[in-house]
């Protein structure tokens, strides 16, 4: 049974039974108020017109002679008939269509010789009071009076609720049907969500849509059997899909240890491969260095500080492959002092020859600012700046690479006269991937100024684009100074 029809069966049924059993309630309250009321009013009526008995008839031979004469009868309300008995039980006036016999009622007020039985009609609601004489009761009244309007009133009422429960039946069918309908909707959506998910993860797996009767059928038993009847369509194809995709997850998460185990070998290998070529060229500079002109010395030296620092990271690449923990963030090994001006002087250095090549001017400097980091990296996050501010700049232009002092922090600052970052790029140019120029004529992977916000975070800082400069752009690594 679909689980919104069963919501609303239960929801109408819960509802009608309260219903129904309010509507009983007020019935039987509203008999037993009547019947209450009734009596009272009888009562009340019978003991004035006893009482009025006792003041005309004093003894039992003048009640004898005055109630056949019926006096005060016709002051009784319409319906109500009245009869008078002697204490033994013989009837003295009254209706004789009512029974020759005193009533119930009368009867627990008489003494009879003998036992009479009663004589009581069932439509009728009868009540009796004593006639009281100069030396005590000297008879009995009883009154009573017809039930029928009575009863078709209750009936009336019986009829109101029954009304009263159809509607109200209705209403809540109509409402029950909404709400069923609003909880199961995410119910239905939740598993609609889980066999796409499912489907996502394992192409493979039947997506058949009498998969959830067909899984609960593999898994018959009479347990089963009878647990099956309190479920409903939409939960076993619920329960289905989460098994599906529990299956999917296990298998995804599967293909992922498998790739990270490929990835984790791919770098050990490209390292392995890095390492023997840069091993050569650091052989071949040592080789070269007894051998050059002492101009060419600067040159050389530079290009033995570089393959140092590539031969530190290929290094640094391979133990962190080797003890799993290559998560993509970079890990500072080598942190010590390391000055800014200097760091700035050096990277200008490395970059002059291809600056005037591509006619820029470069320029650079700043005051001595020490920082506990990583050298090589923010040698790197440096290198990465420059490199496309000196890619954005026209030739004519002018590259300013600077070390300051604000406050606690040191800056380093890259300025170019390039086009500037475009206002839809600033912040996602930040991002692996995103390149800010042209993506034909670039010539970048996107990866530079992701890596240099990682090294700046690694190091307590951060990287940012002044977006207040202008013409050109302004990119800038904050770091905390060392204190001395």
């Amino acid at each position: 049974m679909a689980l919104t029809l069963r919501l609303t069966l239960t929801y109408l049924l819960v509802t009608l039974a309260g219903v129904l059993l309010l509507g009983a309630g007020f019935v039987v309250l509203a008999e037993r108020e009547l019947a209450s009321q009734r009596e009272r009013e009888l009562s009340a009526q019978a003991e004035i017109f006893a009482a009025l008995l006792g003041e005309l008839a004093t003894t039992p031979a003048a009640l004898r002679a005055l109630a056949p004469s019926s006096l005060g009868a016709d002051l009784l309300p319409s319906g109500t008939s009245a009869r008078i008995f002697s204490t033994t039980g013989a009837r003295l006036a009254g209706d004789p269509d009512l029974g020759p016999f005193p009533s119930r009622a009368a009867l627990e007020l008489m003494r009879p010789p003998l036992p009479l039985p009663a004589s009581q009609a069932s439509l009728r609601r009868y009540v009796a009071a004593p006639i009281g004489g100069a030396d005590g009761p000297i008879g009995v009244l009883e009154l009573s009076r017809d039930s029928s309007d009575d009863l078709r009133f209750l009936a009336g009422v019986r009829r109101l609720a029954v009304q009263a429960a159809v509607v109200a039946a209705a209403v809540v069918a109509l409402v029950s049907l909404l709400v069923a309908r609003t909880i199961a909707g995410p119910i239905v959506a939740l598993t609609r969500r889980a066999e796409a998910l499912a489907a996502t993860l394992d192409p493979g797996a039947a997506t058949s849509s009498g998969a959830p009767a067909a899984a609960i059928a593999t898994r018959w038993s009479p347990g089963a059997w009878l647990a099956g009847l309190a479920r409903t369509r939409e939960l076993a194809a619920l329960d289905t899909s989460l098994d599906r995709l529990s299956s999917g997850l296990h298998a995804y998460i599967a293909r992922i240890g498998e790739l990270e185990q490929s990835r984790s070998r791919f770098y050990r290998g490209v390292s392995h491969e890095l390492r023997t070529p840069l091993t050569a060229i650091s052989a071949g500079l040592e080789n070269l260095a007894d051998r050059v002109p002492a101009a060419q010395r600067p040159a050389l030296l530079t290009l033995e500080v570089e393959t140092a620092r590539l031969s530190r990271l290929v290094d640094e690449l391979i133990e962190r492959s080797a003890r799993g923990a290559d998560d993509g963030r970079f890990t500072l090994t080598n942190r010590s002092p390391v000055d800014l001006g200097g760091l700035v002087a050096e990277v200008c250095a490395l970059l002059e020859g291809r600056a005037r090549r591509a006619g820029v001017d470069l320029r650079g400097g700043g005051p001595s600012l020490k920082v506990d980091g990583d050298r090589d990296r923010l040698k790197q996050a440096l290198l990465n700046m420059a490199d496309n501010a000196l890619r954005v700049t026209p030739p004519g232009g002018t590259v300013l690479i600077a070390a300051a002092r604000a406050g606690a922090l040191a800056r380093l600052a890259v300025m170019d006269e390039g086009p500037g970052v475009p206002a839809e790029l600033r912040e996602r140019i930040w991002e692996r991937g995103v390149r800010g120029g042209d993506e034909e004529t670039d010539g970048s992977a996107g990866l530079g100024l992701a890596i240099t916000r990682e090294i700046a975070a690694a190091h307590g800082g951060r990287a940012y684009l002044d977006e207040r400069y202008g013409p050109g752009a302004r990119f800038v690594i904050e770091l905390p100074l060392l204190e001395a």
